[in-house]
């Protein structure tokens, strides 16, 4: 049976508007604000975005079968019996729904941000919890994302597990005023987003923000480095507890090593393993044991369910062609993620020929060429054999290439760069 529902007068009274007793209530089957994928009875939530605003696209969310809309303007011509729920900001409206649906169901919530590592984490947590659980899909964790994944998580589950990102100063903090986390999770703080966020002091503080969200007796778990992280950390939350490699970490992997196809360590005398490459896939995993043992899930369980653990696609995935083994690592990265790739792939080619086809790295700010640089000398000074260089890695490598061209090939464009590397791979 249906623990929640929602009605015109319950929208109303989130949304803080005034009743209309003349009107008969309406029920709607859930909240939406796209009407590619909006479903028969659903509420439609009219959001202006950078290309498109959803009002122009009321009269299509009715005859998609939509019982209303928030809009923050009504419509020229709205169907008969279609409610309008007129707002003054229709994002903050989105937010006010799914505050009160968290409110009324009332699951745990775990919140997880870094600059790198979230997403594995979130779905490795996921899948060490096991049953009655839900983590966000995809990346819904911006100020849309989360906000959807409040309204759609199944009222059975009794944990949401939800990833918050950032590229402007102040997201985090509105998202976990949002979310209301019971537990906060930071994997990581490193540059990454600093065209809205400056530099790496601003990044920290972006992250470090979602822990006044979470309440005194909440658990928060944060990376071993940088010391300014578990500094800032507990500052607000004087018990946060540091994950991590590192001789100092609280929770630390123990006889950690990477194997041919998956990553092993010890935690509380249990084996770990998972199936992936790469020593950040371990720091991962022991987030999502640690915070799983908080919820009440025992060691040896979680273990079991992480061996046969499915990480998210293209992030240090493994992939067999012939001969040819390919570490798939592909998603906006940073700087920090880039390296981690290039240690994981060095170790993992040993004896080898190894060889890296580097995109570009987004969202730098004024810092982008001397980061690609920067990176660049990473994978020179590692002893890859073959780096084809695109987008702005191939405009900062064009620099470094004499001397290199045996190594190097600078492509702009990713197919011309593919061709130039694949005629060289055998």
């Amino acid at each position: 049976m249906s623990r929640f529902s929602w009605t015109s007068e319950l929208v109303r009274e989130v949304l803080r508007l005034s009743s209309e007793l003349d009107r008969a209530s309406t029920e709607f089957s859930g909240v939406s604000t796209d009407t590619r994928t909006l479903r028969s009875g659903e509420l439609y939530v009219a959001l202006r975005g950078d290309r498109l605003d959803g009002h122009a696209f009321v009269s299509q969310a009715a005859k998609a079968g939509a019982r209303g809309a928030v809009v923050e303007q009504r419509p020229r011509e709205a169907p008969a019996n279609f409610e309008l729920f007129v707002v003054d900001d229709s994002l903050t409206a989105l937010a006010q729904l799914a505050s009160a649906r968290r409110k009324a169901l009332d699951p745990t919530v775990i919140a997880i941000t870094g600059t790198s590592g979230k997403t594995t984490t979130r779905e490795l947590l996921a899948q060490a919890i096991g049953d009655k659980v839900f983590a966000s899909p995809a990346n819904y964790n911006n100020l849309v994302g989360a906000p959807l994944s409040m309204l759609r998580a199944p009222e059975a589950a009794e944990f949401w597990l939800l990833e918050l990102a950032s590229n402007q100063p102040g997201e985090i903090n509105r998202l976990a005023r949002i979310v209301a986390p019971d537990h906060g999770v930071i994997t990581s703080v490193s540059e990454g987003h600093l065209d809205g966020l400056g530099d790496l002091r601003g990044v920290l503080a972006e992250k470090i923000s979602m822990l006044a969200s979470v309440p005194p007796g909440g658990e928060v778990l944060v990376s071993d480095e940088p010391s300014d992280l578990i500094e800032g950390a507990r500052n607000i939350h004087p018990a946060a507890r540091t994950v991590g490699l590192g001789p100092n970490s609280d929770e630390r992997a123990a006889g950690w090593r990477m194997g041919a196809t998956s990553v092993e360590w010890k935690w509380r005398d249990v084996d770990f393993r998972l199936p992936g490459y790469g020593a950040h896939l371990i720091r991962d995993g022991l987030f999502a044991a640690v915070m799983a043992e908080r919820l009440g899930v025992d060691p040896e369980g979680a273990a079991s369910r992480l061996r046969e653990a499915k990480l998210p696609p293209m992030r240090g995935e493994l992939r067999q062609l012939g001969d040819l083994t390919l570490l798939v690592d592909c998603y906006n990265a940073n700087p920090a993620s880039f390296r981690a790739a290039i240690d994981a792939l060095t170790v993992l080619a040993e004896g080898r020929r190894s060889a890296v086809l580097a995109g570009t790295m987004l969202e730098l700010g004024e810092r982008s060429a001397d980061l690609h640089e920067q990176v660049a000398r990473w994978m020179i000074d590692a002893g890859i054999d073959l780096i084809a260089a695109t987008g702005e890695f191939a405009t900062v490598c064009a620099a470094l290439e004499e001397g290199l061209r045996d190594r190097l090939m600078v492509e702009i464009e990713m197919e011309g760069a593919y061709e130039k590397l694949a005629a060289r791979l055998h």
